[in-house]
């Protein structure tokens, strides 16, 4: 069968458009899906862009077997109720500071967590992490980054999601800033 050149052409090039279009499209969608799982963090002037951990699993794996996190980034803990719940260092490869949080509030800090001395100690070696009082949200952040928002106890926290049409009442928190 003869197809005249400008025809193949143009159904060569009609492929290769839609192929771009369709990688550049799951691209996006996945850099949005990426997206819609984070917030956008407020304390005092500061602002940090953190990963939610929802779930039980991306609770008790949190920020362990990364390298590094930037300055402004972190990761963010929810809980259903209010309660004293424990961190470690488990896989840790870098130190991090932790913010406790009740109702909004700042409520406790713990700055430079070092990552264990031996990555191979057993985990009944671990050193636990507990608030003085009773949270619903912890914030993980780089070792040192407390210190630079000059952050203190009774200050708020508002959380508003980083893709605008999230639903912020998910994380209840307040959200207006």
């Amino acid at each position: 069968m003869y197809f005249p050149k400008n025809v193949l052409n143009i159904v060569i090039f009609t492929v290769g458009f839609m192929a771009g279009i369709t990688v550049a499209t799951l691209y996006y969608l996945n850099h949005i899906d990426s997206a819609t799982n984070k917030v956008n963090i407020k304390i005092g002037e500061q602002y940090i862009v953190a990963e939610m951990a929802k779930t039980e699993a991306d609770r008790q794996k949190g920020l362990g077997g990364r390298t590094s996190i930037g300055l402004n980034e972190g990761m963010y803990f929810m809980f259903d109720e209010p309660g004293v719940y424990s961190f470690w260092m488990k896989d840790m490869k870098f130190p991090i500071d932790l913010v406790w949080i009740s109702n909004g509030k700042i409520v406790g800090f713990e700055e430079n967590m070092q990552p264990p001395a031996d990555p191979n100690a057993p985990d009944s070696q671990l050193k636990s992490y507990l608030p003085l009082e009773l949270v619903d949200r912890v914030l993980e952040l780089h070792a040192g980054r407390v210190a630079l928002f000059k952050a203190t106890v009774g200050d708020s926290v508002l959380v508003k999601p980083l893709v605008p049409g999230i639903q912020a009442a998910q994380q209840n928190q307040p959200v207006v800033y």
